[in-house]
């Protein structure tokens, strides 16, 4: 399924959300929910109802141009994989600075068909037969080049088939175990100083769990804890470790969860910092929009 990005309202929201950065006041934008380095806004048209997805400003035209190789590379590889991906498109215009603003169009799907809420709404049954199936969407997706971030939150139900929506970080590594996505992009919201410590000093934790069907299902099961289902994981556990060479634990998926809330409960203080300095000392807009604080 295709669909037609409609230009002129999205150049029409991407004029509310600098406005929207410029007075630090967010109200006139529909937010469908918060990533942990972008936002998703919701975009009315007649065409119907798109989420779109902003991406950090891209410095030059050529940078663009590669995250849009990999962008579509990293859908077509998840596809041949078994991971059915929802139709998306990237969207861009010319911005002030120079660079290129974008931003990851999809149209809306029911958003109580999404796993993170029906994990919540439907039975125990639901529950397991959904697990079933996720896993062999990993086991067929994932490998030592290609990761998944696949946190329920990312996956909508659609006709007994589970359509997945996260694909903004394509998750790609070459023959030497680097990442093909351009991190130091992904780090822009820090503060300048810190940048390249921490992308150095973090990059390799954020990452490397996405690469295997171990680390992935430990992060999916992790963030269980923020959704407040964490009474799933046993059950989840016992499904799972007879295909892991070494089992996960009830500790160990505690433990992940305390350290991954803890490391981007830190990056968000720095975000907060680098915004405080931005508008009360240089008396500039910041350039990001931050989602509010989570109750991890």
């Amino acid at each position: 399924m295709t669909f037609v990005v409609p230009d002129r309202e999205l150049e029409s929201l991407e004029t509310q959300v600098k406005e929207a950065l410029r007075s630090a006041d967010d109200k006139a934008l529909t937010v469908l929910g918060y990533g942990e380095v972008t936002l998703v806004l919701k975009l009315e048209t007649s065409r119907g109802d798109f989420a779109c997805k902003r991406l950090p400003i891209f410095p030059t035209q050529e940078r663009f141009e590669r995250y849009a190789q990999s962008f579509y590379e990293y859908i077509a590889r998840l596809e041949v994989g078994g991971v059915r991906v929802a139709p998306t498109q990237l969207w861009s215009t010319s911005h002030p600075s120079g660079g290129i603003a974008a931003y990851c169009v999809q149209e809306t799907l029911p958003s109580e068909r999404l796993c993170s809420r029906l994990l919540h709404t439907e039975g125990d049954g639901w529950a397991e037969d959904f697990f079933g199936r996720f896993l062999d969407c990993v086991d067929g997706a994932v490998s030592s080049s290609l990761g998944l971030d696949a946190q329920a939150s990312n996956w909508v139900d659609l006709d007994g088939e589970l359509v997945y929506l996260d694909i903004t970080t394509p998750l790609m590594r070459d023959d030497r175990g680097r990442e093909e996505l351009d991190v130091r992009l992904f780090f822009t919201s820090l503060p300048w100083l810190l940048r390249d410590a921490v992308r150095v000093s973090m990059t390799k934790s954020i990452f490397d769990k996405f690469y295997s069907t171990r680390g992935v299902v430990l992060d999916f099961l992790g963030n269980l804890h923020k959704e407040r289902l964490e009474k799933l994981v046993p059950a989840y556990l016992s499904r799972v470790n007879p295909r892991l060479d070494v089992p996960l634990t009830e500790d160990e998926v505690a433990d992940y969860y305390r350290e991954d809330a803890r490391m981007w409960e830190m990056i968000q203080r720095l975000r907060k910092a680098d915004r405080f300095w931005h508008r009360r000392i240089r008396r500039r807009s910041y350039p990001f929009l931050l989602p509010p604080d989570v109750d991890r």
